[in-house]
């Protein structure tokens, strides 16, 4: 339904009736003597209303549909408009809402840039999965610290952005009950949904892979006081 921005949005038969009976003929046989209005009662007047409740409808549907020439207030027209811009994603197996629908097709619409790691985690949570992402930091000669952050790997590894989900379901290839060429090792379920579309829109050079979510705790004291570095940071512990 409009929004009543219109007086004619979305009419009812009260609203549109007084203005119909004046274009009847005006006199005593009209039901109007010495120019008066025309009671609501009259039988012509309750007549005008059966008449003019097909424009009630007529003005609604009307401006109904100018709402869907702009993307955001696509409803019946959706599926026409997801046809233009190639949507849904074919990355999500299971059924959409209708307001990540219209969120997916704003975007497109739009062409909101996607780039830094901010714009990664606003796209998956429209899509109802929180996450969080980690780009590795490679040990660089002349740079980095031994014993620091930084850690020693391949290369190739810079590529990679490491991407958790929370609350994913986790599960492993079981002896007697998986099957060999159909059941992956280690799947993370509806995760791999979101990982497949961050792929799509990720840079080029750039590979997001799946870690599981890690949970981290601050230690405390016996008496229960946090455990602090010597500039006041909080020391937590990664749990299995």
């Amino acid at each position: 339904m409009a929004s009543p921005f219109d007086a004619l949005a979305v009419p009812t038969n009260d609203d549109l009736v007084t203005s119909a009976l004046t274009m009847w003929p005006q006199g005593a046989a009209w039901g109007t003597p010495d120019g008066e209005a025309m009671p609501l009662a009259h039988v012509l007047a309750r007549i005008t209303r059966v008449l003019v409740d097909g424009f009630v409808w007529l003005y609604a549907r009307a401006f109904g549909l100018t709402r869907e020439a702009f993307s955001q207030g696509a409803s019946e027209l959706l599926p026409e408009w997801e046809a233009d811009y190639g949507l849904p994603e074919p990355c999500f197996s299971g059924e959409l809402t209708t307001a990540q629908r219209l969120t997916a097709l704003t975007r497109k619409v739009r062409a909101d840039a996607v780039n830094t790691p901010g714009d990664f985690i606003r796209l998956a949570l429209d899509y109802g999965f929180e996450i969080e992402i980690e780009e590795p930091a490679m040990f660089e000669c002349g740079f980095s610290e031994c014993g620091g952050r930084h850690t020693v790997g391949s290369y190739v590894q810079e590529t990679y952005w490491i991407v958790r989900v929370r609350d994913a379901g986790i599960s492993y290839f079981e002896c007697g009950v998986s099957e060999c060429g159909y059941d992956p090792l280690f799947s993370l379920g509806e995760a791999e949904e979101i990982l497949c579309l961050l792929r799509k829109m990720a840079p080029a050079w750039t590979l997001p892979v799946l870690e599981p979510w890690i949970n981290y705790a601050r230690l405390v004291t016996e008496e229960g006081r946090p455990i602090v570095t010597e500039y006041g940071n909080h020391i937590t512990v990664a749990l299995p």
